[in-house]
């Protein structure tokens, strides 16, 4: 690789374009990114046996034995076991009787004995249990929420019952559920995206304060965004649903991104060795090198998490390794074009005047 970039670098250009309008279509269109429920609310129930778990079979029996709201299935198979992801809504019911419970808490935190034990009472009636003349709003709101706990228990256990009855589970098998409100969910979703917005604020601040020049900061800046978008794209492409674990790995993303492009437009713009092409073919050569180091690790990490069911460690590498491809071709296709012109353009512009 004497100098990848002496001919017409220019042409370049036209892969980050036409992969960047095939993954705004993978996000927004189809198959489109999903939130998880840690973002929007809702039950989680996760089953891992030794037995294969068949797609249709638990589809078809969930749809006709439960009135499931937003229900949404995936399947795993490894050579160490099987495994299915069952995420829907919570049950408008029980969100009803949580309201209430909330209520009586609300009133219980300000000493308002009268409204807790009203709540709770009214709690109490909607889970068809026998309601007392209560003289103590602790005891009210205890019994109500052990009430609403056994009716979640009782409906869980049934739901187990007859997957494992219809899916012919046998051997060793395992169920995990996660449980969040909607009211969490929103407020998580709302702090993540925040938490997003500062952090990439104040990286273009960074990057424009260290270069002074807009071309080769707003270069940067469209690397990072490339990168987040190849991490989603790869997320959608695997069903990988938006989350609280999938969001700290975009965020990881947009660093390494800016890392590699500062090394690059550094090395561009104030290197002294050779052409600026050539300057960019040396660049090239190390953020390859470091990039395709960093896959192998991540590629080990996707192969043990998948094996293992590791579902978290699975989503960020899945999602970093996406975003790496994505790095590759947003720096040495796409962010060094983009130097070199600016550079082109501004030494014939020097030797005009």
């Amino acid at each position: 690789m004497q100098d990848f970039y002496q001919n017409n670098f220019k042409k370049f250009l036209i892969i980050p374009l036409i992969l960047s309008i095939v993954m705004l279509f993978f996000i927004f269109v189809f198959p489109g990114i999903q939130p998880g429920i840690d973002l929007t609310g809702g039950n989680m129930l996760i089953i891992r046996s030794e037995e294969k778990i068949d797609d249709a079979i638990l589809s078809t029996t969930l749809n006709e034995n439960f009135s499931l709201k937003e229900l949404k299935i995936s399947t795993i198979a490894s050579p160490t076991g099987y495994g299915a992801w069952i995420q829907y809504n919570k049950d408008p019911f029980i969100v009803e009787v949580e309201e209430l419970l909330n209520e009586a808490t609300s009133a219980l935190d300000v000493e308002n004995d009268d409204d807790a034990i009203k709540y709770s009472s009214e709690a109490l009636v909607l889970l068809n249990k026998e309601v007392s003349e209560f003289s103590n709003s602790k005891i009210a709101v205890f019994q109500a929420q052990q009430a609403l706990a056994d009716y979640k228990e009782e409906d869980s256990l049934k739901l187990q019952s007859v997957l494992i009855e219809k899916l012919n589970l046998k051997g060793e098998f395992e169920f995990q559920k996660r449980e969040i409100s909607p009211t969490l969910g929103e407020a998580s979703f709302s702090s993540s995206l925040w938490i997003s917005l500062i952090g990439v604020i104040l990286i273009t601040l960074i990057v424009f304060i260290a270069f002074r020049q807009l071309v080769p900061s707003a270069a940067i800046i469209q690397a990072m965004i490339f990168d987040v978008l190849a991490g989603l794209a790869g997320m959608t492409l695997l069903n990988i649903p938006l989350s609280l674990t999938t969001l700290p790995a975009l965020l990881m993303l947009i660093g390494y991104s800016v890392d590699t492009d500062i090394m690059l437009t550094s090395r561009v713009l104030k290197g002294r060795d050779g052409a600026s092409t050539q300057r960019a073919t040396s660049s090239m050569k190390t953020g390859i090198t470091m990039t395709l180091t960093s896959m192998a690790a991540l590629l080990v990490m996707i192969l043990f998490s998948y094996f293992y069911q590791i579902d978290v460690i699975y989503q960020i590498s899945v999602v970093l390794f996406f975003g790496l491809i994505g790095d590759l071709i947003a720096t040495w296709f796409m962010n060094a074009p983009i130097l070199l012109w600016w550079v082109e353009k501004k030494e014939e512009s020097n030797k005009k005047y």
